[in-house]
């Protein structure tokens, strides 16, 4: 990393710079992609199938709410209202936990299980042409091995319950098509462009996302 200019910023050096913002680039143009089509061809966005597919993946497809929001990287608030939404258009329902009536279950029902697996198709289909297309088998190879890294502090990354997953990208901010999508925090850092002028770094809201699944 470079040292502090003058004007007491730090620059990150042009390969680090560089990297990080192609995989954020790249994260904005697959997230984009699915959310408009998960909504355009399905009706459901983007954070609706984060929700379904983790339930899914559960044990027994039911999860506490703080589970969910954890598993699902969304927060407290936006879990109850999504689950609230999932639960009036008869994709989830609610469920005591027996062994503490005071909390519950969110419980994935089969008409959820329908329209995740018709969902899923898309899903699969965006994964395939706006990821998959443009990245190598050695870029793969390189996010396997990430992601392999990152779930020895996450283990329920590599959960036998859960399906196999690419990566874990951060979620970037995406257009106002998807305005609904909460972003929990955002960033703006000083770099340095690569032919090694200073630049002033986008702001980037986003939150860790599930995008699981790509391909069946």
């Amino acid at each position: 990393m470079e040292k502090p200019g003058a004007d007491g910023h730090e620059f990150m050096e042009p390969e680090e710079w560089a990297s990080w913002t192609a995989l954020l680039l790249l994260h904005r143009k697959v997230l984009q992609d699915l959310d408009t089509e998960l909504r355009r061809d399905h009706r459901m966005a983007v954070t609706e199938f984060d929700v379904l597919i983790t339930l899914f993946n559960a044990p027994g497809r039911r999860l506490g709410m703080s589970a969910l929001a954890h598993q699902a990287m969304l927060s407290p608030a936006g879990t109850t209202h999504l689950v609230t939404r999932l639960e009036r258009d008869g994709l989830v329902r609610r469920s005591v936990d027996p062994a503490d009536g005071r909390k519950w279950f969110t419980v994935l029902t089969e008409q959820g299980d329908r329209r995740l697996r018709a969902a899923r198709r898309t899903h699969n289909a965006v994964l395939r042409r706006s990821f998959l297309s443009v990245t190598s088998a050695a870029d793969r190879q390189t996010l396997r091995e990430l992601w392999q890294r990152l779930s020895q502090d996450q283990p329920e990354l590599s959960s036998p319950e859960r399906e196999t997953e690419m990566a874990r990208l951060v979620r970037a901010g995406l257009t106002s098509g998807a305005a609904s999508i909460p972003a929990t925090c955002s960033a703006r850092w000083p770099n340095r462009a690569p032919d090694g002028r200073a630049a002033p770094g986008p702001g980037f809201p986003g939150r860790l996302a599930t995008i699981t699944t790509v391909v069946t």
